[in-house]
């Protein structure tokens, strides 16, 4: 298969494609302000942080050779005093690895301290960029590659427009979203002072919107915002558009596309929700021909920077986005790999009892707090055929045989919390995000937790399944798809369902009312997995 090359890409090297092979890992790499507060640190719950080098032996092991990997600003930079520390030995496990890395400067979160519409906050990545590309500069063995922003389009919309991460602004996404491109742009202009030659890998989503089903008249709206709002950031970035912001195709580099089975989908009316669409809808748009779409408007290349699916849905995935990065190459796309992401299963933003099955390797947790890597077969052997027809060179050598290791029952549960009787108020004060969930422990008991999900028009809460923990799921308002396995069941208000420890499970709200699940875990999900009282608990 012919190998395109780009002035915006490094050289290819021998394996035939920059980032060492076709296929890479992502790791999570969030580290922003929930609205409770609570700052996320994905690297650390999963273990990355101690377990880098392990994690980066499984994926050479399985062909992944190069991964998207985070600098974590807000971990490394307090005060404007950065601690590199975790940068350097990082940069050092890929050098003896052989692993190329994808470096997230800001993926999502920033210092306390700084404010994202202020100059400072510019100037302030614009240091740690510099401070970071020092250290890699010094320690890798190359090529070297950037993402200073992560999703500034996503970012704009959830941190600006609809306030459900820092800084919880609402109506000010077009503002956020250019002060995200500046900083995009000093921080690339600060890691070529001390780096000429690194590339960037500008990452944002890629969807497509339609109109709904007998609403020809919205079809104008749709157009605009695939034509206009989707590209606005990348437009900025490579200074089609507000060229004063500094931006060059430089700047854009090699073009990363967030790209899931629900990145397409109607719009959204007053007596309907926002609906995905699938492969089988006569709207939907291949692969290959929103890439080419995008080619004719930047040149390329691309990269597919996320992509993957939860629980049973993964190996399925493999095979469907396989297939289409194979047509949108044979198309003539300048396509130079596809993200796997995560690589290795994280917890949930909203539930951190709730490890959604999303990685080539699924965790598992040992008697000692540890997070077991185990690779899953289906999804192994999907990419093993995918690796096959796209990366024969790189193909996947781990046997698949063996099974998932379970953790096992807790010996011993919390029960230190009987201070006084408690009473939940479930229907109280609720809260909801667009198109995703909100989750909040209303009671914990010594066996069980009573818990709270609040899905807005469209929100999901992705498959997942917990080896030991079994939920009653009861309806307080609206109406909810609950899928346990292969099935599906509408769940009305004051109904209950049971979902069984070890299968996969989730809902869905597909009306347009806001839906209030009450959920009662026994064992509590976090005693189940890793047998002690979840940290949010403690007093």
């Amino acid at each position: 298969m012919k190998v395109s090359r780009s002035p915006h890409a490094a050289p290819v090297p021998a394996s035939g494609w920059p980032f060492g092979s076709f296929f890479l890992g992502g790791f999570e790499c969030a580290t922003h302000l929930a609205t409770d507060g609570r700052r996320l640190d994905i690297v650390a719950a999963s273990q990355h942080d101690v377990r880098a080098e392990e994690d980066y032996e499984l994926c050479v092991r399985i062909g992944i050779k190069g991964v998207r990997e985070a600098a974590r600003w807000p971990i490394a930079d307090r005060g404007g005093e950065t601690d590199l520390d975790h940068v350097r030995e990082l940069a050092r496990i890929g050098r003896r690895t052989g692993v190329v890395q994808i470096w997230d400067l800001m993926h999502y979160g920033y210092p306390d301290e700084v404010d994202p519409f202020s100059s400072s906050f510019e100037r302030r990545l614009a240091l740690f960029a510099r401070d970071v590309a020092s250290v890699v500069r010094d320690e890798s063995a190359g090529p070297t590659y950037y993402s200073p922003v992560n999703e500034i389009s996503y970012n704009a919309w959830a941190a600006g427009e609809v306030g459900y991460m820092a800084p919880f602004a609402k109506g000010r996404g077009a503002d956020l979203k250019r002060a995200l491109v500046r900083a995009s742009i000093s921080a690339s202009n600060a890691i070529w002072e001390v780096d000429p030659g690194a590339v960037m890998v500008a990452v944002d989503p890629l969807v497509r919107v339609h109109a709904p089903p007998k609403r020809p008249d919205l079809r104008e709206r749709a157009e605009h915002f695939n034509d206009v709002v989707v590209t606005e950031a990348m437009d900025m970035l490579a200074g089609r558009r507000e060229p004063e912001l500094g931006g060059s195709r430089r700047h854009l580099g090699i073009v990363g596309l967030n790209y899931y089975a629900g990145n397409q989908w109607t719009l959204a009316t007053s007596d309907k929700p926002q609906r995905s669409i699938s492969p089988r809808d006569a709207r939907w748009i291949p692969l290959g021909q929103l890439l080419l779409d995008l080619q004719e408007r930047y040149g390329g290349p691309f990269l597919i920077g996320e992509t993957g699916a939860s629980g049973a849905q993964r190996a399925g995935w493999i095979r469907s986005i396989s297939r289409e990065a194979e047509s949108a190459l044979e198309l003539g796309v300048d396509l130079l790999g596809v993200c796997l992401y995560p690589v290795v299963t994280t917890p949930d933003w909203e539930d951190p009892t709730a490890f959604f099955d999303g990685g080539v390797y699924d965790v598992s947790p040992e008697p000692d707090g540890r997070l077991a890597r185990a690779l899953d077969p289906h999804v192994a052997a999907a990419l093993r055929r995918a690796q096959a027809r796209l990366d024969p060179a790189n193909l996947l050598s781990w046997p698949l045989a063996g099974s998932r290791k379970r953790g096992s029952r807790a010996r011993t549960l919390d029960r230190s919390g009987a201070r006084g009787l408690k009473v939940a108020r479930p229907r109280s004060r609720p809260t909801f995000k667009a198109d995703n969930f909100t989750y909040e422990v209303l009671i914990v008991g010594a066996s069980l937790q009573v818990e709270r999900y609040c899905l807005g028009q469209g929100g999901a809460l992705p498959d997942h399944r917990h080896g030991e923990t079994e939920h009653a799921i009861t309806v307080l308002e609206g109406e909810a798809t609950v899928r346990i396995g292969d099935r599906a069941a509408l769940v009305r208000v004051d109904e209950t369902i049971v979902a069984p420890a070890g299968e996969y499970h989730g809902i869905v709200n597909r009306s347009p009312s806001p839906l209030i699940v009450q959920q009662v875990s026994s064992p509590k999900p976090w005693d189940a997995r890793f047998q002690g009282t979840h940290p949010s608990q403690l007093e």
